[in-house]
């Protein structure tokens, strides 16, 4: 006779007992990632892909040192942009020393149910202080980035919910910027790193952000992972890692930046939904593309400028000027978002520093190669300073004129 109870027996006979039902929607991580067939691009992205872990630099995220030295040499000599911008964001709450940490919590969601607040502010403290640090030599800054980045690599034991591939790309991949500063130039060693225990800031990067976004979602959602994953990999030393994002980058069908942005047009897969997408996905590609301009690559070239071609087309429509749409032209699983979509989007429209992507275009494409750009060169006069973003302040890093300037 089986020793297991029937659930249906078991409920009458022990009616005492509650049933609780877990609010946060998960998705069963059965599933790995899905295999890219072919080539979108015609490209080789084999070119642009890692041998071996030695070949990766560092810190070679967001910042080589060659970044964060012209950095902090345009602040200490009292250059344009980098000291009026340092002014203002050495001021900013989370550019202090004495900044109170939120956490660190256990479990983290981002879903039907959320309550990743704590973490968004953390990371954001630990990116700025690693700035503050670099620039200014202070060892109080050093201290409150090491001591986030160590409690919440410790203590964080899972991340659910349905959005969890954002919440790792976003918050996480300003979270591993602020590491690789400090691992590489501040000489940070993680504390109480145990792999036995999975505990330790490399440690939950890879079993718990790297390993969860590597199923590519689409559209922005994807190319969040993908920027993301990039950088983790980095930090890893992780060759296959790595290579898988790269690779997505060039060829992925619904979430590359050839997938992202028409070649004639440079309209954007999202275009047709709403403009704060359509912004936010400039700034997460050229991030990805930052990374791997970081190990040595030229991603931002591809396509003849792709990328600059859909920076040109958004900066235009917002800023009210006329574009043509082409509604054939829409993200993968668009009925997941009410699309498709006969006609370009106004929701949203307009230049903001609240979705500060605008900077980080012009100093690349116009003032570093000289390259003819109008409509970004408009958009990143109209939008104003970028500092403190009020609203989704994972979403990009925002200060570009301090930490993107050339």
């Amino acid at each position: 006779m089986s020793k297991f109870i029937p659930f249906a027996i078991w409920a009458m006979v022990m009616p005492w007992v509650t049933i609780c039902n877990a609010l946060t929607l998960d998705i069963p991580g059965i599933f790995g990632p899905i295999q890219q067939l072919g080539s979108q691009s015609g490209l080789d992205a084999a070119k642009f892909f890692k041998d071996k872990p030695g070949d990766f630099v560092h810190p070679g995220i967001w910042h080589t040192h060659e970044d964060l030295e012209r950095m902090r040499k345009g602040v200490l000599e009292k250059k344009e942009p980098w000291a009026a911008a340092y002014k203002v964001f050495s001021d900013d709450m989370y550019s202090q020393a004495n900044y109170s940490m939120q956490g660190p919590e256990a479990y983290l969601s981002r879903g039907l149910v959320s309550n990743y607040t704590s973490f968004t502010n953390d990371v954001r403290a630990a990116w700025q202080n690693s700035i503050m640090w670099y620039i200014t030599k202070d060892h109080a800054h050093w201290n409150l980035t090491s001591n986030i980045l160590n409690a919440w690599g410790s203590e964080l034991v899972d991340i659910v919910g349905i959005d969890r591939s954002l919440l790792t790309g976003l918050e996480g991949d300003l979270f591993v910027n602020a590491a690789e500063i400090m691992r590489w130039e501040g000489n940070w060693t993680e504390a109480g790193a145990a792999w036995s225990g999975g505990s330790g800031f490399s440690n939950q990067l890879y079993w718990l952000f790297s390993r969860q976004s590597a199923v590519i979602g689409q559209a922005n959602y994807g190319m969040v992972s993908i920027k993301s994953l990039l950088s983790f990999a980095v930090y890893l030393d992780d060759v296959d890692l790595y290579n898988y994002a790269i690779n997505a980058y060039i060829n992925d069908r619904c979430a590359s930046v050839f997938s992202l942005y028409s070649p004639t047009t440079g309209q954007s897969s999202e275009s047709g939904r709403d403009q704060s997408h359509a912004t936010s996905g400039i700034g997460w590609t050229a991030l990805a593309a930052k990374t791997a301009q970081s190990q040595g690559s030229d991603l931002f070239k591809l396509g003849d400028n792709l990328l600059l071609k859909g920076s040109e087309y958004t900066a235009k429509y917002n800023l009210n000027y006329t574009v043509e749409y082409d509604p054939s032209w829409y993200r993968c699983e668009a009925v997941l978002v009410d699309g498709p979509w006969e006609a370009i989007s106004d929701e949203d429209r307009g230049i903001t520093n609240q979705r500060p992507i605008w900077d980080m275009m012009y100093y690349e494409y116009v003032v570093k190669r000289g390259l003819h750009a109008p409509y970004t060169t408009e958009a990143s006069k109209t939008e104003g300073f970028e500092g403190r973003v009020f609203t989704n302040v994972d979403d990009l890093p925002s200060w570009g004129s301090l930490v993107f300037a050339y």
